[in-house]
This record gives C-alpha cells, structure tokens and sequence, in this order.
C-alpha cells in the first residue's frame, strides 16, 4: 500500500541520516553524540561552514542530531542534507544514499502468509549419493566459470553501452546568467537509466534521461565542466564557458550560494587598486555581519600557457570582523580542459586550505598545509609560478610552497581572484613563461 511504501521510505532516510550524524560525529573525534553540548554544535556549525561554505546553525544541527526534540522526527531539507554529507567527502545525499545503502525493516507480520497444514508435502527420505573430491571440484569449478562470465558480460557489455552515450550542451557558451540546455546523444537501447548530471558549478545534481532535456542555471562566469554519471561512474564531459566584458566583481553570502550580486567595477586597470567597500557590498543586497565573498573575474581566451605562467599581485585579505575570522585568498586559474586553484588562509585556520593544479587535489584535513598559511591583512607580494607543470608560490619572495602534477590542462581561459571579506589587490600581471603574452 501507498502509505506503507511511504512509511518504509523514511525508515530507509532516517537510518540514512543516523550513518551520517554517526560518521561526522566519528570525524569531529567525538563519537558520543548524547554527550555533545552546545559548544560542540557550535564547533560543528563552524567546521561545517569553512568546509563547505554552507552555513548550518547549531539549532539547526541540534534538530539533525536529536538533541532538540521535535513532535515529529525532523526532517532537514535538500541544502542541509548536501552540506552535511559534503562535510564527509560526498558530492551530495545522493551520492551517500548510493554508497551508503541500508535495508528495510522485515515485512510486518500482517503481511505473512500462513501456509494451510493440508498443503505441507512430507518430506521423502532419501539417501544422497556420495560425492567425490573430483566431483566437487568439478562443481566448483563450472560455478566459477559462470560467475565470471556474469560478471564479464555485466561490466563489458553493459558499462560499455554506457560508455557510449554522451552529454551534449546544446548552448554551451554565453555571458552570464545563463541558461544552459542539456541533452543526450547515443543509441536511445543502449543507454542505461538512472543517470545524473553534476553542473560542476556546485549545485545540486540532476537526473536526465534520453528523450528529456535538462536546463542549468549559471550565475557567474567562468569555465565549468559537467559531468554525466551512471552509478558513481563518470561516463562523460562537456564544457560550459561564459565569458566577462574585461573584469567584473561578484559577491555572495556562503550561507546562500544560490544568490550571486555584481557589483559595479570603477577601476578597469589592475595596476590600481581593485577593491568593493562594505558599504558597495551591502547596497547589493549582502549582510555583511555575516560572511561573505567578494570576487573578480576576468574570463576570457588567451594565448598563455596554464601549464608554463607566472602570476603576480600585490594582495590584502580582510581585517577582523564579524563573519570573517580565517581572512583568505583564493586564486583560481581557468584552463581549457581543467583548473588550477589554490587557498592562502590565515595560519590557524590552515586546516581549511587546499589547492588543486590539475589533477592533484589537497585539503588541509587530510593533508599538513601549513605551508598556505599566511597572515596576509596587512598585504603581500604574490608570485604563483608554473613551470612545465611544476609549481611554486611565493610570498614576498619567499618560497612558501611547491607542487607539481602531470595532465596539461591547455591555455589559461579566465582567472578568478576571491577574497573572504573586503579584500584587495593591485599590480596584477599574468604572462606566458614562454611567448611573454600577458591577460
């Protein structure tokens, strides 16, 4: 019955939500939940926030965990969900429902059938026939035989049909916002069902199917990278590229990443100062008592190398305020095929650095990256180097930090410069190692 598969439903969610609550609660290092007090919601909310940018109130969390209790089992909403399971490494709740696959409960006795006693057949006694050691080798043998040319015909032929169909953006480039179409191109019989695509700007997946489309919101420029999975398995990419009219400025509150402002650039020469006021910030609508981003983009084609460039600015991060305490810098390099980014935080807070040239991609949380935190309040000379695939940073001529990693990723096609807070930077320049070509 309808409210019997209802019911079974959220058995299924709330278990899945107690495996969460049980893996974060594993990973803040404090395994009893029923002893947590307010301070460690609070802790919570805020290492939620710096990791993932969404922020969760301890009330909020309180709910999740069963600390408030509520008439009715709460029941948190799509964002919250993602957030949490992003806390954990997930891309979203669908991805850990995926891997996280609980049963239900046994069927309710209401529904058993008892069986008349007129229809037990008795058994009939019968002595086996021996078997040999030959004979159960044998057996064994033809079993493993069939097993195998399952499993062979499961991911040969069916992940191969899978691999056949594609993910088509039928406008793939514009300026910003842009509604982006999306649809599939493959044998409609070969295509396998449950498909999903990641935007790759953050949001929230999608399921598409072969004779369907899928529109995408974007709210910002830059070069985005969809993804088309079946079953946790990427099948295919395509690319989105919305440019800027030279350098633009955007902010947003982390707690609403789905509301990006522009603000008006007054200065087009990056060898001034490129900065936005609190008070040019809030007039876009922005409470600046809680944090807050403030970007500039310039996204456009260029003939320099992402693989063999040099970067330099002059940067200064956010003084003390409310909503920012871990002032940061990031700065985003767009290639054709990949990015490169890498976080310059305040060195308390270097457990929520990370960097990514690449394919190699480092977090704070599971890697030392002490070496991105810098105090940068007070301003800094930035040299980001990279030189046939090797990288270097540098902070007033200092070398703070190298990299390296293997995949070019083509010519620089857009940079990003993000700053938590009010930030600044002055005396930018971005030039090809090699040819000199600059942005």
């Amino acid at each position: 019955m309808k409210n019997d598969s209802e019911q079974a439903d959220k058995l299924i969610f709330f278990q899945l939500l107690g495996i969460c609550c049980e893996k974060i609660a594993v990973k803040v290092g404090k395994e009893d939940i029923s002893e947590w007090k307010n301070s460690d919601y609070e802790m919570l909310s805020r290492q939620l926030f710096n990791q993932t940018k969404v922020r969760l109130s301890p009330e909020t969390l309180k709910r999740v965990f069963g600390k408030l209790k509520t008439s009715t089992r709460y029941y948190p909403q799509a964002a919250t969900r993602d957030a949490l399971v992003q806390f954990l490494g997930y891309r979203d709740w669908y991805e850990f429902e995926l891997m996280n696959s609980v049963q239900n409960e046994k069927a309710p006795l209401s529904e058993k059938i008892d069986i008349p006693v007129a229809d037990v057949v008795p058994p009939v006694s019968v002595t086996p026939p021996k078997r040999t050691y030959t004979s159960y080798k044998y057996s064994l043998l033809i079993v493993l035989i069939l097993l195998s040319a399952s499993v062979l015909y499961f991911f040969v032929f069916n992940h191969q049909n899978a691999g056949q169909v594609k993910l088509v953006c039928v406008n793939p480039e514009g300026i910003m916002p842009h509604s982006a179409i999306f649809k599939l191109k493959g044998n409609k019989t070969d295509t396998p069902s449950d498909l999903v695509v990641d935007f790759g700007d953050g949001k929230k997946r999608k399921s598409i199917g072969t004779d369907q489309i899928v529109n995408h919101y974007y709210e910002h420029p830059g070069r985005f990278f969809p993804k088309l999975y079946h079953e946790n398995t990427i099948l295919d990419t395509t690319i989105v590229y919305l440019k800027s009219n030279g350098w633009t400025i955007q902010t947003h509150a982390i707690a609403d990443t789905a509301w990006f402002q522009q603000i008006k650039l007054k200065n087009t020469d990056p060898n001034n100062v490129f900065t936005a006021s609190a008070a040019e910030v809030a007039a876009a609508g922005i409470d600046t008592n809680k944090t807050f981003l403030v970007s500039f983009l310039n996204i456009k084609p260029t003939d320099i190398s992402a693989d063999n460039l040099q970067m330099t600015a002059y940067m200064k991060t956010s003084l003390p305020r409310k909503g920012v305490r871990c002032s940061q810098a990031d700065i985003v390099i767009y290639g054709e095929r990949d990015i490169h980014y890498i976080d310059i935080i305040k060195p308390e807070c270097a457990v929520w650095a990370g960097f990514k040239f690449s394919e190699n991609l480092k977090d704070g949380e599971t890697t030392d990256l002490r070496s991105l935190g810098h105090d940068l309040t007070s301003g800094a000379n930035i040299i980001l180097n990279i030189a046939n695939k090797k990288v270097k940073l540098l902070i007033n001529n200092q070398l703070v930090f190298q990299t390296h990693y293997n995949k070019p990723i083509g010519k620089v096609m857009g940079i990003k410069i993000m700053f938590t807070g009010i930030g600044q930077f002055k005396n930018f320049q971005l030039k090809d190692l090699k040819t000199g070509s600059t942005l």
